[in-house]
């Protein structure tokens, strides 16, 4: 079979996880970047082809398939208005090294690194995250650009809502709730639910202040 060409929206640390997805598979020939460095420049053996603005205007670029290799949800989502809320060639990428139930329905334009485990009848998202080795237990779901953490574990029946931050080795016991936008800090344990727009944290984990779905929180 022919492989498709894709490219990359972001060329930094979390692209490179990406890469080694994508040549697990064999199904797709990297082109290279779109990214804010500069065109040309070569990073882990493949070129920036251009800017967001060059490639809207590339007819040749838009007809690429393409994945957000971008950890932070709020770029993830701002790259995507920014292309034009276009999904029709966003790419879902499984890593082999990953276990999945049959049957889990998972969103176009979502990661699934190395090691994550993801069982039956949970549910995620679109444009979401679900990094090197988390574990997503039975009937969870998980919302679109979610981004759940290296290490973290979330029991079963929990859900996540829209543009949650679940941080590396934290734990949601199960039948929480994850309100939308809510930043949950690494190594915590999440015990009852988590009202929309906070940062939580601690074990068990306190609500220690408001914030955004654009605050940053990868730097």
């Amino acid at each position: 079979m022919e492989k498709r060409n894709i490219i990359f929206f972001g060329a930094g640390g979390h692209a490179s996880k990406i890469i080694e997805i994508v040549r697990q598979k064999k199904e797709f020939n990297i082109v290279g970047y779109i990214s804010t460095e500069k065109k040309g420049t070569v990073i882990n053996d493949y070129p920036v082809l251009g800017s967001i603005d060059e490639y809207n205007n590339s007819e040749s670029l838009k007809k690429k398939y393409y994945h957000i290799a971008i950890g932070d949800n709020s770029v993830r989502y701002r790259i995507y208005e920014a292309i034009g809320s276009n999904a029709d060639n966003m790419v879902t990428l499984i890593s082999c090294s990953s276990q999945i139930s049959p049957g889990v329905p998972i969103g176009i334009g979502t990661a699934i690194t190395h090691g994550a485990v993801i069982l039956n009848k949970a549910k995620i998202g679109f444009c979401s995250l679900v990094d090197t080795g988390a574990i997503i237990d039975h009937d969870t779901e998980i919302g679109d650009f979610v981004n759940i953490a290296p290490g973290s574990v979330i029991c079963g029946g929990v859900k996540i809502g829209f543009g949650a931050v679940i941080g590396a080795g934290a734990t949601i016991i199960e039948k929480i709730s994850i309100g939308e936008n809510v930043l949950i800090g690494a190594g915590s344990v999440v015990v009852k639910d988590i009202e929309p727009n906070v940062l939580a944290r601690g074990n068990p984990a306190k609500i220690i202040k408001k914030r955004t779905f654009m605050n940053a929180y990868l730097k």
